[in-house]
């Protein structure tokens, strides 16, 4: 944790050189420019919580800017792979990636990726709090999450308002100490974020977003037909196993009107009704195993509830 107030005159440059230190190397290697007002200050308070790196960030130069850019040198000297969330407190900060140029404002949200370059601008008196999430959390969370750099979340609106507060949580007190915050409340605290992020551009054409959740949608059917006979499937080692969260998980399945776990067991029924009708000499409890049912009743039971007769009923209907 560091605090630390700058300022920008000539005779005090070892001041912003330490403003500069705690900035630009504490969350991305980073390069950024003296400002030309001379009454420049800054203040940086840094911590972590769990798995994320927290700053408090504060740059007061008046109408000046003070632009800190992470070019393709810096990614390859620091491989440290983020998305960051970047909540404007107060004042005005401008972000450039991905072809994309946006300024935020007091309350907005936007979102920006450590692996890429990109350019940040401090404009005037600023504060932010930037957060940064290991890349595994961000799109386990948020499919779409690099459709979305250099996009903002308006301050205004309920989306913004909600995935801001939370933010808030993370803000590094002001004794030096860490946010108290338990590893399952961050966990969930970071649901809720990327919740609320893909609830506010869900309105929106982005393009590839469509196709991408398509595409991993059908990676977990996939994984689930070839896990069939697993018994031991449930949504955490799904998840586990496709690098998604279990609200991600819902989300995916949720146009079609069903949730993972009934696709699943329509699934394994449909494709015993099949093995059935086809039978060639493999008894109904083999194939009540293989498509995960460890209880030869309980198959029986569901068989029959789903298709209106019970496993060997169609079996004998097949055979006259």
């Amino acid at each position: 944790m560091a605090q630390v107030q700058t300022s920008g005159t000539a005779t005090r440059r070892p001041s912003f050189d330490l403003w500069h230190q705690s900035t630009c190397r504490e969350f991305s290697t980073t390069e950024c420019e003296l400002p030309f007002n001379p009454d420049f200050t800054g203040a940086v308070r840094a911590g972590r919580t769990n798995s994320l790196a927290v700053g408090d960030l504060t740059a007061r130069s008046g109408d000046g800017h003070m632009p800190l850019v992470r070019r393709a040198g810096d990614i390859r000297r620091d491989p440290r792979d983020h998305i960051m969330l970047y909540l404007a407190i107060d004042g005005q900060t401008g972000l450039e990636q991905e072809q994309r140029a946006v300024r935020v404002e007091a309350g907005d949200i936007v979102l920006y990726d450590q692996a890429k370059p990109f350019k940040m601008d401090f404009i005037g008196n600023m504060r932010g709090l930037v957060v940064a999430v290991p890349r595994a959390e961000a799109v386990a969370r948020l499919l779409r999450v690099d459709d979305l750099m250099a996009r903002k979340i308006s301050g205004s609106s309920q989306a913004g308002k909600f995935t801001g507060s939370i933010l808030s949580l993370f803000t590094p007190k002001d004794d030096g100490g860490h946010a108290d915050l338990s590893l399952t409340m961050e966990s969930s605290s970071l649901d809720l974020i990327f919740g609320s992020i893909d609830h506010f551009f869900d309105d929106n054409d982005l393009g590839a977003q469509g196709s991408r959740h398509l595409v991993k949608l059908q990676e977990i059917k996939t994984y689930l037909r070839n896990n069939l006979s697993d018994t031991g499937l449930t949504i955490d080692t799904i998840c586990a196993a496709n690098g998604v969260s279990p609200r991600t998980l819902s989300r995916l399945f949720s146009p079609e009107n069903t949730s993972p776990m009934r696709w699943l067991w329509k699934t394994r029924l449909d494709v015993a009704h099949q093995a059935i009708l086809h039978n060639r000499g493999r008894s109904i409890s083999d194939i009540a195993y293989d498509v995960g049912f460890a209880d030869v009743s309980h198959f029986s039971r569901a068989f029959k509830q789903a298709f209106g007769r019970s496993p060997s009923s169609v079996l004998r209907l097949r055979s006259t």
